[in-house]
C-alpha cells in the first residue's frame, strides 16, 4: 500500500470515529436539553473510549505524515496538492471535526449554564439556613459553613 493510500485509509478510519463521537455528544446535547444529566455517565463512558481510539489513530496518521516530513498544516496541504483522494479525505475528516467541535462548545454552554442555576439555589438554600441560626451570646449572626469547592474538584 502506498503512503497516499495508507494515509487515506487512515483519514476514513479517524472520520468513522469522529463521526461515532458527533453521535454521541449530539445524544448529550439532547440530555441536556431535556434536563436529563443523569444519564450522561453511560454517555461519558462511551465518549472517553471514542477519544481513545481516536487519540491512537491521529497519532498513526501524525507517525506516517512526520515520515514524509509533514510538521504543520501548511505543509500538509502542499503535501497534499497532487493527491485528491487523500485530499479529499483530509477536507472530509475537517469538516467533521468542526461539527464535532462546535456541538461540543454549545454542550459546554449548556453545562455551564446549569452550573450557574445550581450555584443560584445553593446560594438561597444558604442564605436560607444563616436566617435560621439565630444569633450567638455577642447578638452576631454566625456564619455558615459552606464547605465550597467547584464541581469535580475533589
Amino acid at each position: 500500500m502506498s503512503v497516499i493510500d495508507e494515509f487515506t485509509e487512515l483519514c476514513r478510519a479517524e472520520i468513522a470515529l469522529m463521526s461515532r463521537l458527533l453521535a454521541l455528544l449530539e445524544q448529550e446535547q439532547s440530555l441536556l436539553v431535556h434536563r436529563l444529566e443523569h444519564q450522561l455517565d453511560a454517555l461519558a463512558d462511551e465518549k472517553s473510549e471514542v477519544l481513545d481510539e481516536l487519540a491512537q489513530q491521529s497519532a498513526l496518521r501524525g507517525k506516517l505524515l512526520a515520515g514524509q516530513g509533514v510538521q504543520d498544516k501548511d505543509t500538509l496541504y502542499i503535501w497534499l496538492a497532487d493527491k485528491p483522494a487523500a485530499c479529499e479525505a483530509w477536507v472530509q475528516l475537517e469538516d467533521v471535526v468542526g461539527r464535532a467541535q462546535g456541538v461540543n462548545q454549545l454542550n459546554a454552554g449548556f453545562v455551564s449554564e446549569r452550573l450557574q442555576e445550581v450555584e443560584g439555589a445553593l446560594t438561597a438554600l444558604r442564605a436560607a439556613a444563616a436566617s435560621t441560626l439565630g444569633y450567638d451570646r455577642d447578638g452576631n449572626r454566625p456564619d455558615v459553613v459552606t464547605g465550597r469547592r467547584l464541581l469535580g474538584s475533589a
